[in-house]
């Protein structure tokens, strides 16, 4: 690979000899002043298998996104007064506030108890679920998907609807002989968008011809789809807990990281207080 890309570099370097006055077999593959772009340093430029020209075209753009950032350094450099050059300050205040987010992140990870109890879950589902809203229709269902041929046919069709766990345990050993597709989703909430991507059918028509049924039956040219729905939330219901409860942990972790970084910064302000470090010239008294 790295000889092909030299090869590529040693092509468009005779093809752009009269902008690059360097030799075929130089390093250097461009220069702005002082500022130099090397062969190594676009080896692994090139992904494997493109072709010569675009390959060439690739490079070419890379040089030119090069040669722009020299070039626009230069001219600020010429061009924009010392005042404005002066960039001190707001490096200064940049690494401050990359030092003070790095021993942030540090105090939290130290600290932060990642456990949450499943009572805990239940505790704020119970507390906030007024206040939770659906996006989008959510179901526990099962997803059957069998060529047309398919002399199953009937008994899938006949059986798909039921929820009796004899019927349940038969249409699953038909399927996994004979169907394309067999899914339950382990049984667990999804969203009707995870839903829609095994179905030749849009989340918005989903939605449409799951509106006011729990079942549905629609074909393609190839393979007959049977989707049964065992619950159903809408969009703009309250979800259930069990499929609420991994944001639920999201959100009792984020708000155990505030109050440690609340925590610590009430202990820098005390501790200084407490040291005489922080010193100030005002009258707090009315």
């Amino acid at each position: 690979m790295i000889k092909y890309i030299a090869l590529i570099i040693s092509c468009f370097l005779l093809l752009s000899c009269k902008y690059l006055n360097f030799r075929q077999d130089h390093e250097i593959v461009a220069q702005i002043g002082d500022n130099i772009l090397y062969k190594k340093d676009i080896s692994n430029l090139i992904p494997e298998g493109t072709s010569a020209a675009d390959s060439i075209e690739m490079l070419k753009q890379y040089i030119n996104n090069w040669a722009i950032k020299y070039l626009m350094l230069n001219r600020a450099d010429r061009e924009l007064s010392k005042q404005e050059k002066d960039v001190e300050k707001e490096l200064e205040e940049y690494k401050n506030s990359l030092l003070a987010f790095r021993y942030q992140k540090k105090y939290v990870e130290s600290r932060l108890d990642t456990l949450i109890t499943q009572e805990e879950k239940i505790e704020y589902y119970n507390n906030n679920s007024h206040n939770i809203k659906l996006n989008n229709s959510i179901a526990i269902c099962r997803i059957i998907k069998v060529t047309n041929s398919s002399p199953n046919l009937q008994i899938i069709r006949s059986l798909y609807k039921s929820n009796s766990e004899e019927d349940k345990f038969r249409i699953e050993e038909i399927c996994h002989s004979s169907a394309e597709k067999y899914i339950d989703f382990n049984n667990e909430w999804v969203d009707f968008a995870v839903i829609a991507r095994e179905l030749p059918l849009s989340v918005l028509d989903l939605e449409k011809e799951l509106e006011s049924k729990n079942w549905l039956e629609i074909n393609d040219s190839g393979y007959y789809y049977f989707i049964y729905l065992y619950q159903k939330r809408a969009s703009g219901e309250t979800p259930p807990f069990e499929y609420y409860k991994s944001r639920i942990r999201e959100i009792v972790l984020s708000k155990r990281k505030q109050n440690l970084l609340r925590e610590m910064e009430k202990n820098l302000i005390e501790e200084a207080l407490a040291k005489n470090l922080i010193k100030t010239n005002l009258n707090d008294k009315p």
